[in-house]
Parts: C-alpha cells; structure tokens; sequence
C-alpha cells in the first residue's frame, strides 16, 4: 500500500489479527500502544496545540492508546486531567500498564465510577480540548451505565472532542447506530479506515477523520487484506491520463453521447460538457431530432446528431449517421434523460448491442438493460455503470433501502456477478471492480445532490475514457474530481446553492489543483 496514494479500509476483526501478528513477530502489546497514542498525541499538539485537555480512557486497548496520549501530552507541558470509567486495576494488563507509567510522570488517571461525576462536569468546563478513548472498534452492543451518562454530558459540553480511532458508541463495522455516540469533531483512525468513518450515519459522528501511523512490521502489512480502498488526490493524479503536448482531437479521443428527450434536454448538454472539460477530443450528441435546434444553439463545441423521434424521444432506428458514428467512436455514454418510454429503451438497448467499445451506462438507459440481461452479458470488461440505489433495484430485486445500508457488498455482488464496474452513487460513492476490489469515494458535499450531478458524472467518466484512461482509473477519476470540485465551490460559497452547471465551470480549477498535486 501506498498511503500517499490510497488509504485502506480494514474491519474490527482484520485489525485484531493484525495485531496478534504483530504480537507473534515479537512486537509486544505496549509496544503498539506506545505508537498509536505517541503518534496521535504529535498529531494534537501539531494541529491544535491545546493547553488544558480532558482524556477519557475506557478499559481496553483504545484506553490504553488514551492513557499514552495523556502521558505525551503531560510530558509536552499541557494541563492534561484524565478519567476512566472504570477502576484502573480492572483494565486489560497493557492498559494497566500505560495507567502506572501515566502515574510515574504526575499524572492522577481518576475512576469516575467512585463517585467523581462532577468534578469530570467541571474538567469539561476547564479543558479546551477532550480526547475520547472510551471504546475502540471492539465495541458491540450499546452503551449503558457510567459510560452513556459520560458520553450524553461530553456531547452537550459543547467542547472540541478528538477521538481515538472511532468516535465511543459506534460499531467498528457497520454505519448504522448501537445506540449514544460520541460526536467527535476529529477522530484519529489508528493505521487503517474503517468502515464506519465512511458509512452514514455512522461517518457524521467522526468528524474529520484523519489517519494515524502505528508501527506494525511491514511484514504484518503485506498480509492486510483490505475491505475497501479509498484513493487520496496523489492517487487520483497518477490515474489521470497523460497529455502529449503533440496531440489532436483524435489524439484524445472521439466520444458519442446518446441522450436527452424533451424535458430532459439539460441532461444531454450536462453530459457532453462535462465530457469536453474532462478533455476529449470530440464529442458527437445523438439526440432527438425535435431537440437539435435547441442543443446546437447550447453546444457550439458539440456535433449534433439528430435521430427519429416520437413525442419528443429516439425511437430505435438504422439511421446511417448514427451508425456511422457509432462506428468512429472511441467510448458510449448512454442514458442521461433518454426517457422511459418503451420506444427508447428498445433503441437504448439497440445501441448496446451495436456498439462494441467501452460504454458508460446511466439513468433511463440502465432501465433497458432490465428486460436484457443477454445485452448485460455482452457487456462484461467494457462497461461501467452508474446507478444509485433506486436504479439498481430493478437489476438486483433488492429493494432501494436494502441496498443503500450494504452498499459495499451490494456493489461487490453486482460488478463480480456481471464482469463490469459499477459506481453505486450516494453518500458515499462506492466504486466495485469485476475482481471484488471495493474503493469509497471521499470527496463531494450535500451540494451535489441535485438533478444535473449524475449526468456531469457520466460526461466526466466519458471523457477520460476517450483521453486514454482505463475504466478503473475513469470510474475513480471521475467520482473523486466530481466530489472535489463541490468542495472547491463550498470554500466560499453555500453548498445549498450548487448546480451542475457550477461543478462544469470549476472543474478546470479543480483539475488544475490535482495535476499539481503532491
């Protein structure tokens, strides 16, 4: 793994292992410990240089890893004030352990079982700062008792919370909710992601999520067989297709649109400008021919097609200039706006059939591969597709809901099963690969949910096709550049107001910043 170019999401069980492996190798428990906590306690006084901090240790390695970064941050010359919910002596051996060095330095962890809830009601009043390690990933079930009643009065003391690899309530795994949790403002994951900080609701809970290095043996890490993969801006950069300064418009690549259908004109001019900002060198729009006035006027850049229509929609035909330009195209994109009439689902699926390159499928033209699954096989290694939950429901018979809280394994499923990648869109974006590999999208904002985004996507994805990107690196490309340029825009702008049209006109800003990344 490279970490400059993409973090790895890892489960409960995959880290624990890790951690018996290291064990085995003959780095001891504290060992580790000494590293997580040291490393996150660099990490605070590099960021936030507090001067008074509260630390929450719960009994396990998590209040272990706490107990570390009060000892750091006592020996930095920080006010630290450290409680544990439960008895000291009642902790893991290691933990124990990091409580008496704690000790040895000045420090006086107090138990907050025996009686000390309001002296921790004025620490939260003292301290700029609070460090959560209650609960790690091991947690299972909801919490109850001393350590619910600290988590309740640590969300409404209104103090900024950092917590230690998972925000204390969470489950390590899933992104729903056990019960009270923790609403960190910065967690600190220790050496991987999990799969919380990045499924909702879960994700809300952690903040801005940074991850910390612990020193396991770069043997133990050969042996991590991640969950899921999340690419940072270095790995985006590098999946960006070169640029000869030699090129033309064939060079980088001749892309056919096919969409659009009265009332959903936009969609087809979203598309094909986000495919000429991604850098292609031609795009062609085959559109109904009712619509061409329109479209010509909006895309000077575009070479329009028109096609037989009826009531506004393509109906399927053997028109010699879209064959024509079915066979000069690099790369299909297909869908945005097509319409669900049954007329232009069948020339949807017409044009799947004919066209042999690779194909970018979304929206109504996902319909039409419904009642074709013989035009999905033929599919296979050429073809991404670009649904969100309630547009792979039809395909899956797993209902919209069911497969937006299994995001991961029901985009594994899909992609494995049909040879094709698939970007199941939403919050977040989870890209699945035909070989199983799962990577989430961390870019974007609440901006990009709006009618518009999915057909700029398309365009994107379309367009790094035809400037000589693979498929993997134009699913991931496009999903992350999408994302970041929403989050350009948010730098001084609300993200209540963002339309498609704002995500075209920065993109060249975005762009900009990610080539020069690094």
């Amino acid at each position: 793994m490279n970490e400059i170019e993409e973090r790895w999401v890892v489960r409960a069980d995959d880290q624990r292992r890790l951690d018996r492996r290291a064990e085995e190798t003959g780095i001891a428990q504290d060992a580790l410990m000494e590293s997580a906590g040291s490393n996150a306690a660099r990490w605070i006084l590099g960021h936030l240089r507090p001067q008074r901090v509260a630390v929450l240790a719960g009994p396990g390695g998590n209040g272990g890893d706490a107990l570390v970064v009060a000892r750091r941050l006592h020996e930095a010359g920080v006010e630290v004030r450290t409680f544990s919910v439960t008895p000291l002596d009642a902790g893991s051996e290691a933990t124990q352990r990091m409580a008496r060095r704690l000790k040895d330095i000045g420090g006086d962890p107090v138990c907050i079982e025996t009686g000390e809830e309001d002296r921790l009601t004025e620490t939260l009043a003292w301290a700029e700062s609070v460090v959560d390690g209650l609960f790690g990933s091991g947690l299972s079930r909801p919490l109850c008792g001393p350590p619910l009643q600290v988590v309740e009065s640590l969300n409404t003391a209104g103090i900024e919370t950092i917590s230690l690899d998972l925000p204390s309530g969470l489950s390590s795994d899933r992104g729903t909710l056990l019960g009270a949790a923790v609403r960190a403002d910065v967690t600190l994951a220790m050496a991987f992601l999990k799969p919380a900080h990045l499924l909702y609701p879960a994700a809300d809970y952690c903040g801005n999520t940074t991850v910390i290095p612990v020193d396991y043996p770069e043997a133990v890490l050969r042996t991590v067989e991640p969950w899921g993969r999340v690419c940072e801006m270095a790995g985006i950069r590098c999946r960006l297709a070169e640029r000869r300064p030699d090129g033309h418009k064939g060079t980088f690549g001749r892309v056919l649109v096919v969409a659009g259908s009265v009332g959903m004109t936009g969609a087809a001019v979203l598309c094909c400008r986000a495919a000429l900002r991604a850098g292609a060198g031609l795009v062609s729009l085959a559109v109904p021919a009712s619509l061409d006035p329109i479209v010509e006027t909006m895309l000077p850049e575009v070479i329009t097609i028109p096609l037989p229509d009826a009531d506004g929609h393509v109906v399927p035909s053997d028109d010699p200039r879209l064959a024509s330009a079915l066979e000069r195209a690099d790369v299909l994109a297909i869908g945005p706006g097509l319409s669900r009439a049954q007329e232009a689902l069948d020339a949807a699926g017409s044009l799947l059939e004919r066209f042999s390159g690779p194909i970018v499928v979304d929206a109504d033209a996902l319909l039409a591969l419904n009642s074709r699954p013989e035009v999905l096989l033929k599919l296979a290694g050429r073809a991404i597709l670009t649904p969100h939950p309630g547009e792979l429901s039809p395909l899956t018979g797993g209902t919209p809901d069911e497969l937006d809280r299994d995001r991961h394994d029901a985009a594994v499923e899909f992609a494995v099963t049909h040879g094709c990648i698939l970007v199941l869109k939403g919050r977040p974006t989870v890209i699945a690969l035909p070989d199983g590999t799962v990577y989430f999208n961390p870019t974007g904002n609440d901006g990009l949910a709006t009618g518009g985004s999915g057909d700029v996507l398309t365009g994107l994805m379309t367009g790094f096709i035809a400037g000589g990107a693979s498929l993997e690196d134009a699913a991931l490309a496009a999903t992350y550049v999408h994302g970041f340029t929403a989050e350009v825009y948010a730098r001084d702008r609300a993200t209540r107001s963002l339309l498609p049209t704002d995500v075209i006109e920065l993109l060249p800003i975005a762009l900009w910043e990610i080539e020069r990344c690094g």
